[in-house]
């Protein structure tokens, strides 16, 4: 990897928030009209064609309507995921445990620290792209009129939860044994390329793995006023309204799967080429 790593003796970590962010940002605006898609199958259990058919119909500027909330979510997601965990890593190095045990704890617990910080503007997100809220929510400033509590804004945690911590483990387990097995290559373009595919394969197992985690969370987060319900009863009712069938249950995981290869790709590629500049730009 290009990565700043690699320098034992090296304590800072805003080199690692920052590459992040810049990574998180590039990604939404490349993937955003593919997300909203995909959203709309995981809410409306619809075919591919029906919701892409939807979004066309409603026109450009739908199209990328609440882009401020995932740009501002996504960035900040990013940031935290790469940035924390080199923070709590680095705090963990002096304590007897193995690489392994420090990697869950640290990746486990930058999985609650994005969930505490980023699950409103995901709850926001979910909200503007809802076809049923488009003339009742105007835009990203007009959510404070509608989630009016700190439950409201916060509907959905439990979900976010087990999704962040689940792949953010895996993500770190597995990024460093996959990229050194990948062939090596003394080009700039060679490694960015060989990033791309570490993340873009690791992205897209995470994403297949916890896609029913993730209709659930939708299902959670496209509703305002109705009573808050935990995890488990929204679970049955998603299934009830699939008639129990899996298939039903992973409608858009296709797509979900191209983006995500594509997003990680992105993601993962930019932070290490990133890192790489910020090494070299700071000593």
């Amino acid at each position: 990897m290009f990565g700043l790593r690699q320098s034992a003796g090296d304590r800072r970590v805003w080199p690692n928030f920052l590459s992040g962010w810049i990574a998180g940002v590039v990604n939404i605006c490349s993937t955003f009209p593919i997300n909203k898609v995909i959203f709309r199958q995981q809410i409306h259990s619809i075919k591919f064609h029906v919701a892409l058919s939807q979004v066309h119909k409603e026109g450009l500027f739908m199209l990328y309507r609440g882009i401020a909330l995932p740009l501002c979510q996504k960035s900040l997601n990013v940031g935290l995921m790469y940035g924390c965990f080199e923070t709590y890593y680095k705090a963990m190095q002096h304590n007897a445990m193995s690489h392994t045990e420090r990697t869950v704890y640290a990746a486990s617990l930058t999985g609650i620290t994005e969930a505490v910080i980023a699950t409103p503007f995901e709850r926001g997100q979910s909200l503007l792209q809802t076809p049923a809220f488009h003339g009742k929510i105007k835009n990203t400033l007009d959510l404070r009129h509608h989630l009016t509590s700190v439950g409201q804004w916060y509907r959905g945690l439990e979900a976010i939860l087990i999704r962040n911590c689940t792949t953010n483990c895996l993500f770190f387990l597995l990024r460093n044994p996959l990229r050194n097995s990948l062939p090596s290559t003394n080009t700039t373009r060679g490694k960015y390329a060989a990033d791309f595919v570490c993340g873009a394969c690791l992205g897209g197992m995470n994403s297949t793995l916890i896609y029913p985690v993730n209709v659930v969370k939708s299902y959670q987060q496209k509703q305002i006023n109705a009573v808050p319900e935990s995890l488990l009863t929204s679970c049955k009712k998603v299934l009830m309204e699939r008639d129990y069938k899996l298939r039903k249950l992973y409608y858009g995981v296709q797509l979900n799967l191209t983006r995500s290869i594509l997003s990680w790709g992105i993601i993962n590629a930019t932070y290490e080429l990133c890192i790489y500049m910020f090494g070299r730009g700071v000593s």
